[in-house]
């Protein structure tokens, strides 16, 4: 518990500006006690048990001697003294809680016969004085109240002014630094993906500045972005005109190796294509999801049966029944297509099968994807829904592919208003967990399950 709140302080920029002041406080509280009693209660003592001395000489003549404790009671209440006597026949007190004699520590006054005078933290300003067979103890200091009192008074009126005090600072520096605060969640969403984040700020201060200069930042990155994938789609719309006079002219040639390869290769460019413009359609106003009552199960035997005698081939599981729900076909089409081709392409021919498994509960539809085949690095793991990147840095024909399957996979499965997870270790395989509503537009996440 107490390693976690330090872990929140040391991480907390307003919690160390509070400890900062807290700390500022309190070497200056020390510094001006140290101050008060190695310096000016040892240059004054003197002059205050002199007066204190004096003082008490004035009150006691009033009360005569022998003591009169009825003379003793009206001095104490005109001049607001307290006071004890000791002596033969006496032992009387102002106040019943007058401390007794030996409950106070008074210096000795130089040159006097026993008398003792000074401040103490019980009755304040005080002296000892002994006069005949009788003994004084006085509190000096003026008031009414009783003894005691004013001070514990005094000091919980010192402790809530503090308190007040230091909560207005960290009320004000919470004010002056809300900007950080702000800007940290700008930040965090920038990070998580989120390009029209524009932080609000009203502040004309160094750090209303640096909110400015963020959300200028944002808007760059974001035009920037936007740019390239206007550039992507326009480049590929331009090439397609191409790739389709080359395949027209291929078709008149006679067959043989080098055509065959070519026309591969167009197939692969306009695969690529097809993928960059779902990409874009997807993000278009005009091209959002097109949702019919889909059979799941029917769905994913559809694209295993494709793909049976390729590589170790595909164990399907939970799809023996009808599993309905409310989803793009076409897109979750290519959703499974994309994610079992990069299981069987990065899987040993001879090896095990991929894993998939179909589940359905709670509103949510899950289909989980597990392959037995080379994995991926963990630096790889952060960037492998991005756009053109493949962990395969080869990119050779055994492998084929672009880096946009999984990138479109991602972007399928958030229009739906789902989530996918992929996680992988290199040399055992890859789990990728595919989780959408199963009808409406709501969010659920989930664990892998094989």
């Amino acid at each position: 518990m107490i390693l976690e709140m330090l872990g929140k302080v040391r991480s907390a920029l307003f919690l160390k500006t509070l400890m900062v002041f807290a700390g500022a406080w309190a070497i200056a509280g020390l510094y001006f006690v140290v101050t008060f009693w190695l310096f000016d209660w040892r240059r004054e003592r003197p002059t205050i048990q002199a007066t204190a001395i004096a003082y008490a000489g004035y009150v006691l003549d009033d009360i005569g001697s022998p003591p009169d404790t009825a003379v003793a009671r009206r001095v104490s209440e005109r001049t607001g003294v307290h006071l004890r006597i000791a002596g033969p026949g006496v032992d009387w007190t102002s106040v019943p809680t007058f401390p007794r004699f030996d409950d106070i520590d008074l210096p000795e006054y130089p040159g006097s016969r026993g008398a003792r005078a000074g401040i103490t933290s019980e009755i304040g300003f005080s002296a000892d004085v002994t006069r005949g067979p009788y003994r004084y103890l006085l509190s000096l200091q003026s008031g009414r109240n009783p003894l005691g009192r004013g001070n514990i008074n005094e000091n919980v009126s010192d402790g809530i002014f503090v308190v007040l005090l230091l909560g207005g600072v960290y009320l004000l520096m919470r004010r002056l630094l809300r900007p950080v605060r702000v800007l940290s969640d700008g930040v965090e969403r920038l990070r998580a993906g989120d390009l029209d984040v524009e932080m609000p700020t009203k502040r004309t201060d160094e750090l209303g500045r640096l909110i400015v200069s963020f959300n200028a930042m944002a808007r760059a990155v974001r035009e920037r972005i936007r740019a390239r994938d206007q550039l992507l789609l326009d480049v590929s719309h331009e090439i397609r005109s191409p790739l389709t006079r080359m395949r027209v002219a291929l078709e008149m040639m006679p067959d043989s190796a080098p055509r065959r390869s070519v026309i591969e290769d167009i197939d692969e460019t306009e695969a690529m294509i097809r993928e960059l413009l779902e990409t874009q359609r997807l993000d278009s106003p005009h091209g959002g999801l097109e949702k019919t009552h889909v059979d799941v199960a029917a769905l994913l035997r559809d694209c295993v049966a494709s793909l049976t005698e390729t590589g170790p081939g595909v164990d399907l599981k939970g799809a023996d029944r009808p599993v309905l729900a409310d989803l793009d076909a076409e897109r979750m089409r290519i959703l499974v297509n994309n994610v079992l081709t990069n299981a069987i392409k990065y899987s040993d021919p001879k090896g095990l099968p991929v894993r998939v498994v179909l589940d359905a509960s709670d509103g949510a539809l899950m289909i989980s994807f597990h392959d037995h085949g080379i994995g991926i690095a963990g630096d790889d793991l952060a960037y492998v829904f991005e756009p053109f990147y493949r962990a395969d840095r080869s990119r050779s024909r055994e492998t084929g592919g672009y880096g946009i399957g999984l990138s479109l996979a991602k972007r399928i499965v958030e229009a739906h208003g789902g989530t996918i997870e992929l996680s992988s270790r290199l040399g055992e395989g890859t789990s990728v967990l595919v989780s959408v509503p199963a009808s409406g537009n709501g969010t659920h996440s989930g664990r892998p399950r094989w």
